[in-house]
């Protein structure tokens, strides 16, 4: 099995191409900063089905917030948000609210 996800919906929410962390195991990383110096930044691995979401700030070396998420099956995404289900899920284990500001909202 393998995280189904839109690269497109990903590209327009992020503005920006991912890092690609290795190509071969489809291991990605989008990142999107605001104008405060945070920065939201999401870690995927499509085969291994895991996914890990950090909050930092410029000017603090460690992250403020750093979850791991593993069993997952879909990763949505609209114009706002961007929603991790895990496996036999309906509801998301975690919502990435993007605009206006950031904001993380955890169901595990």
């Amino acid at each position: 099995m393998s995280i189904k996800f839109d690269e497109y919906l990903l590209l327009e929410l992020f503005e920006s191409e991912p890092i690609i962390i290795d190509s071969e195991a489809e291991i990605y990383k989008y990142q999107k900063k605001d104008n405060i110096g945070l920065a939201i930044i999401l870690y995927f691995s499509v085969y291994d089905q895991y996914a890990t979401v950090r909050l930092e700030h410029k000017d603090i070396i460690k992250p403020l917030f750093e979850v791991e998420i593993n069993n997952l099956r879909l990763i949505d995404a609209d114009n706002e948000k961007i929603s991790l289900f895990k496996q036999e899920s309906k509801e998301p284990a975690i919502q990435i609210i993007i605009s206006p500001s950031f904001m993380l909202d955890i169901s595990l």
